[in-house]
């Protein structure tokens, strides 16, 4: 015997469009997503895009890492980037 949670949780599954169950099944964790530093030795913030003139000035090369990655490394976001 099916409970009633069961019952309305799988009526809701199946009005749900199949596209709108995929994006909620597979979005990324913050964590996942990717940003831009600059490998200079007095770099000290990520950027949201690899565009950014915040990094006009990159003295060493523009690397894409995790964000997770870029707060180990201690960088903070981009004042431009993140209004």
């Amino acid at each position: 015997m099916k409970t009633i949670t069961t019952i309305l949780l799988t009526a809701v599954l199946m009005c749900m469009p199949a596209e709108s169950m995929h994006s909620r099944l597979h979005t990324k964790s913050v964590q996942d997503t990717y940003v831009y530093i600059c490998t200079g030795p007095q770099s000290k913030r990520y950027h949201s895009n690899s565009d950014c003139h915040g990094l006009n000035n990159c003295s060493g090369y523009i690397e894409r890492v995790t964000i997770a990655k870029a707060k180990a490394m201690k960088r903070t976001a981009c004042k431009i980037c993140y209004k």
